[in-house]
């Protein structure tokens, strides 16, 4: 079907010039009403050390000035191109922007998110040093709690630095990148083996085939131990908080299913890695979501489908237990085999770990004075935690260091732990270190803290969990 869609103006049709050689890469930048975002976003992708690129801004109708503020920038540098999508679909503005693409490398920004200013010169460099069909790195998961405050959590990849296939996933119990936008891609690679998104409505999960079929067709792969990417978390409208997530999840999945019929992918080992992900399509965020919500009738309805699908999938022996982590085999068997001892576990289980984190900031919240006693990187996921609750009565930083002394950590000073004592007596203390935690712990009690005013940082460091709103509310209920 022909794409619908029309250029702005007249100038930016010169960058289409047979005369001009086609850039390094191509940067695709979907939107829709992102203004609050958008400028932060643009000027990353504009700023980047690797500047033969083209930026092309695929808008599906802004209008809260979103559109008005990439017409302003498409003035301001040639290398953006402003093209206005009929459809409001992420996986329909992603297609159009492959087809206008002509670049050597293709790379993705979302338009709330940004980037670090080397990472497409970064990964074009090994794309092109090692022939590589898609090169990715880790990312930062980024939340802005406050004007000035910005977060950002480190979410590193593993196997880096090896060329890695088709087979490197397929071996696989537990994709290790779920992501489309922290890589670049070879646009004859995407070409050759039709690698698209799904063109349904809305902008939810989308990613989604994309990410599978470049992941069943990969040659020559490589993770690079960097992080480039900044992933916002804070976004109420990002696909992540989404109410629909499950019916979005089960039309990717059919889309998956339905390239590998119409491609004749009919191998076990490919097969096979769809089927587990596709336990994970249907019970990893359906475990999210009911840590604060009741499942729709919507929701229910997804899940029968899901539920048939995987019994088909069992029955065909594309589901085993050696091939798959032990508590996902057994999520997958209670939702098969017991609807409604499933929906009992995943109630618990849901409350259970929404708790882990929630009672933490709870206790927090009652302490009149809090410091925090160690800089590192616990001290950032428990800073982040706190501040994204709205967590006011943080009265200091305090480390043994005394290099650190008089620095600013994330808008506070870091004093020596003598200094602290004299100006907050009654404060309560938290200690956020790693390890060797006991000895600080020890230290504030020969300096004549008591136990009551210690608590230890024993969350995870992970950062979805530390970028999550935990503060319970009236009408929380999950169970």
């Amino acid at each position: 079907m022909e794409k619908e869609y029309s250029m702005e103006s007249a100038e930016n049709r010169e960058h289409l010039s047979a005369q001009e050689p086609p850039p390094k890469l191509t940067v695709i930048l979907p939107s829709l009403n992102v203004a609050v975002y958008i400028r932060e976003c643009i000027e990353s992708v504009m700023n980047q050390t690797l500047t033969d690129i083209e930026i092309l801004c695929i808008d599906a109708g802004s209008t809260d000035g979103t559109y008005e503020i990439l017409q302003e920038y498409a003035a301001k540098d040639r290398r953006i191109r402003l093209i206005h999508s009929e459809k409001k679909s992420y996986g329909y503005q992603m297609n159009l922007g492959m087809d206008e693409a002509r670049g050597e490398y293709i790379g993705i920004v979302e338009t709330d998110d940004s980037i670090e200013p080397d990472m497409f010169e970064v990964l074009y460099r090994t794309a092109v040093e090692h022939d590589l069909d898609y090169v990715k790195a880790g990312l930062y998961t980024m939340v802005t709690p406050y004007e000035g405050e910005r977060y950002l959590l480190e979410n590193p990849l593993g196997d880096t630095g090896k060329i890695i296939s088709s087979e490197y996933f397929m071996g696989k119990n537990l994709s290790p990148d779920i992501y489309i936008w922290n890589g670049i891609y070879k646009r004859s690679f995407l070409q050759e083996f039709d690698i698209r998104l799904n063109e349904s409505p809305g902008a939810a999960f989308q990613d989604c085939g994309f990410r599978y079929l470049a992941d069943m067709n990969l040659r020559r792969g490589m993770f690079l131990d960097r992080l480039f990417y900044h992933y916002r978390r804070d976004n109420a409208a990002a696909s992540t908080y989404h109410p629909h997530f499950a019916s979005y999840n089960l039309a990717e999945c059919r889309y998956i299913r339905g390239r590998m019929e119409r491609d004749g992918i009919k191998d076990r080992a490919r097969r096979a890695f769809i089927a587990r992900e596709t336990v994970m399509m249907a019970l990893s965020p359906y475990t999210t979501y009911r840590e604060h919500s009741q499942p729709t009738e919507e929701i229910r309805r997804a899940l029968d489908e899901f539920r048939r699908i995987m019994m088909d999938d069992r029955e065909e022996g594309l589901l085993k237990q050696e091939e798959m982590l032990l508590p996902h085999w057994i999520e997958m068997r209670l939702f098969t085999e017991n609807p409604g001892a499933y929906e009992a576990y995943i109630g618990i289980k849901a409350e259970t770990d929404y708790d882990i984190y929630d009672n933490f900031v709870q206790a927090m919240a009652k302490k009149k004075q809090l410091v925090l006693f160690c800089t590192g990187k616990a001290a950032k996921f428990a800073l982040c935690l706190l501040r994204m609750n709205r967590l006011e009565n943080i009265a200091a930083l305090c480390d043994n260091n005394s290099g650190k002394w008089g620095s600013s950590y994330y808008g506070h000073e870091i004093l020596p732990p003598e200094e602290v004592f004299r100006r907050y007596p009654e404060a309560h203390y938290l200690v956020t270190k790693l390890v060797n935690a006991e000895e600080i712990v020890q230290q504030l009690l020969d300096s004549g803290i008591g136990e009551e005013r210690i608590s230890l940082y024993q969350l995870p460091l992970n950062a979805f969990g530390c970028t999550n709103l935990f503060m319970r509310t009236k009408d929380r209920n999950c169970v």
